[in-house]
This record gives C-alpha cells, structure tokens and sequence, in this order.
C-alpha cells in the first residue's frame, strides 16, 4: 500500500513517466545544438545560412507534430480505457499519414530560395539558406514517421526506449558533423550544408532503431501490432481532427517564432546570428519543460479515456505545478549564465555581447511559453481541440510579430524587440489558456452535480 499525500505519489509518477520523455526532448534539441555550435565554430557566415535555412524545416516539423499529436492523444485515451488492440491500430493508420505529411513539407523547403529572397534577404544568404533547407526537407517524410511512432510509446506509458534511440543519435551526430561539416575521416567539408545532411543521416538511422522495438515488444500480441488494419480515410477520421486542431495551433505559434528570424536578418548578420544562438539555447531549455507537457498530456488523456473527469483535472493542475517550478530554476540559471553559455557557441566578440543581453532577457519567458504549452496538450487531451488553435491564431498570428515589428522600430528596441512582442503574446496565450482550463473544469463539477 503506498504512503504519503496524493499530490506526493502523482508527483512521483509525473517524473517517473516525465524523466525519459525530458531527456528525449532535451536530446531533440540537443541535435540542433551540436549542429549550430559546431556550424558557428566553423564560421558565423555559415550559421547565418543554418538559422534561415532550418526556418522552413522547423515551421514544416511542428506543424507535422502539430498534425499527428491525435496519434498520442487517442492512443493515451484508448490506453486509460484499457482498449488495447485500437492502440495499435491507430499507429498503424498513422504511418502512412505521417509519411505523406512530410512529403508535403519536403515539398516546401524546395522553395526556400526564392521565399528567403522575397522576404529581403540578401542573395548570398538565400542562396545559402535555399541549399539547407532543401536537405533538410529530406528527412521529413522519415523524422513523421519516427514521431508517430514514439508517440504511440508514449501514449502506452513505454517511454524510456525513445530516450535510449534518442541518446545514441547525439553520440552518432557528434561524429557526422565533426565529417562532413570540417571534412574528417576523408569526408568532403561541406561547412553548413554537412551538417544538414548529417542531420539527415541521423533520422533515418533513428526509424531504423524505434521499428526495431516495436516490432519485437513483448506485447504485440496484446496491441495487435502484428494485424495490418484496413486503410481507409474514414477510419482515421478522428486522428485528423485533433491533428488538424493542433497543426494549427502549434503553426500558428511556432511560425511566428521561426519569422523573428526573417526579423532580425533585417537587422544584420551579427544580430542574426545572436538570435540563432539564443533562440538555440531557448529551445534547448524549453524542451525540457516540454517533457512535462508530453508527461501531462499522457496522465490527462488516460483518465480522461477511463471517464475519471475530476482525475483528469488534477492531473493537468499538478502537471503545471511541478512544471513551473522545474522550468523557474532553469530560467533562474540561464538568466545569470548567459555569457558562459553563449560562449559555448562563439567566441565572435560582435556577438557575445549582443547574444547574451539577448538571452539574459530571453530566459524570463521560459516559465510562461512552457506553461501554455502544456495547458495546450492538457486542454486538447480533454477533447477540446480547437480552443488552443483560437488563442494561438490570436496571440502568435495577430500579434506577436507586428508587436515585435513594433518595438524593434517605433520604440527604438532593436534586438530587444524580437523578445518584446514574444513575452507580449505569450503572456497573454498563458491567461486565456488557464481561462480555458479551468471552464473545463467547471463544467466538469456542473455537469457531475446535475447527472
């Protein structure tokens, strides 16, 4: 019989199922870290195509997170409502789906070139952005199907073998940039465009280890992961809905972050560069709040598909709960390291100084960005899928960029404005979020007490 106060066991149980997912997300992150510390080594002329380059690619990926997130959320409702077999079938319709998805965004990135330009980069720059972005475009197709199928883990509580894939592919990237970006071990050096194919690289080598678990998991049998279901468009009906709600949303918000750095290209190489790099770190330090959110999505999804309402709730409050604490203390510490840890990236004496005013100001966002996020994933587990798609559209389409736009120019804020109008927009998407929350709450209690 467990001891102690409910709120200590969930906690516990939180991290437990949280740890794994942090540390796959943190690892997503460290990818693209390795690759820009490695890249900004090498030279600030090449980071500057890596950051406009991966712009199309990172809007294009959380999209397609976005768009296959119906995959974790039936699959981790289905798991509470102990329907086993359907679990694995919504897996297997969700490959094919999320294969053709990133065809789709491979289909963008090969227009890179030509957008860059029309925004007013310089040509060298599009040039340059155009050729990462169409290798990174390649492995789109791979990295939905790879997603899909860690969330399908995810959604059955199986979270430490995505940890494990994820941690033997930063030790294989390591060594795939360090070939082809500086031409080791008689490799090309290829600068910026070897690390996108290293990048590349590493995907496919991740679907290659994440089906190898799948397919001997010990219970096939049990998810009928064996029975190949019939594909129809119908059947995945459901699946598309919430993506549809979710691709959205996290377009919506994640567009808006990735334009910041059409913004500060505006402003010069130097500045480009100090927000790649600080925007890299963020990234880095949200993605481990992101784990929460995956963490809590999960928890609320199963007692939601189990019809314990009232758990569901306290799941969601408590998950934000152990989440701003962890994420206050990274903030706390990234906010009074910030030159030690942009120097990690580049000793450029242009942009040190730049990056670190930049990310100094940057970690106060931490806790709020993090927090929505995970509201988002609890409120869309409880099948209220398109009520972050409206907040975001609001906050993040509407108005975070023309606030930063706002703040660089008519406010005289330069650099400073790109993180302006992001704490502006974010702040208010953390209010209607917890607004939104606690309605389903509510409404949960009133319909409880009249049934």
């Amino acid at each position: 019989m467990s001891r102690g106060p409910r709120w200590q066991r969930d906690s516990l149980d939180l991290v437990k199922l949280a740890w794994p997912i942090i540390i796959n997300r943190f690892g997503i992150m460290t990818l693209s870290v390795v690759d820009t510390i490695m890249v900004a080594r090498y030279s600030s002329e090449q980071l500057a195509y890596l950051g406009v380059g991966l712009v199309p690619s990172n809007i294009a990926i959380l999209i397609l997170v976005g768009l296959i997130l119906g995959v974790q959320v039936l699959v981790s409702q289905n798991f509470g409502a102990k329907n086993y077999e359907k679990c694995g079938e919504i897996w297997w319709r969700s490959i094919p789906y999320a294969f053709l998805l990133g065809c789709l965004g491979l289909a963008i990135c090969l227009f890179t070139e030509e957008i860059l330009l029309i925004t007013g980069q310089e040509p060298e720059i599009a040039k340059g952005g155009g050729q990462i972005a169409m290798i990174a475009g390649l492995s789109l197709p791979i990295l939905g199907v790879y997603m899909v199928t860690t969330m399908f883990l995810e959604g059955i509580r199986r979270v430490k073998p995505g940890m494990v894939i994820m941690i033997a592919a930063n030790i294989l990237n390591v060594f795939a940039n360090y070939a082809l970006i500086y031409g080791a071990f008689g490799m090309p050096e290829l600068g910026a465009v070897g690390s996108a194919w290293a990048s590349t690289i590493v995907r496919t080598m991740q679907l290659f280890a994440v089906f190898g678990f799948v397919w001997f998991l010990k219970d096939l049998e049990k998810f009928s992961l064996h029975k190949i279901p019939k594909l129809s468009i119908r059947a995945g009906q459901e699946m598309r809905r919430i993506g549809y709600a979710a691709g959205l949303s996290l377009g919506f918000e994640n567009f808006s972050f990735n334009a910041l750095a059409v913004l500060a290209g505006l402003l010069g190489a130097t500045t480009l560069a100090a927000h790649v790099i600080t925007s890299n770190i963020f990234g880095l330090a949200f993605m481990a709040g992101l784990g929460f959110s995956a963490a809590t999505s999960v928890r609320v999804g199963n007692a939601h598909g189990a019809g314990h309402w009232g758990s569901a709730m306290y799941a969601g409050w408590l998950g934000l709960s152990v989440q701003s604490v962890f994420t206050l203390v990274i903030s706390i510490c990234v906010h009074f390291n910030a030159e030690w840890i942009v120097k990690f990236y580049t000793t450029d004496a242009n942009v040190v100084p730049l990056a670190t005013q930049l990310l100094g100001y940057l970690a106060l966002l931490l806790v709020i960005d993090s927090g929505q996020s995970l509201l988002s994933n609890a409120i869309r587990a409880r099948d209220y899928s398109w009520s972050p798609t409206v907040i975001h559209f609001f906050c993040y389409a509407l108005l975070m960029i023309p606030a930063s736009y706002f703040a660089m120019y008519n406010l005289g804020r330069g650099a400073m404005g790109l993180i302006d109008g992001a704490i502006v927009s974010t702040v208010l998407s953390l209010a209607l979020s917890l607004g939104v929350f606690y309605y389903i709450g509510y409404r949960d209690r009133f319909r409880t007490k009249h049934s």
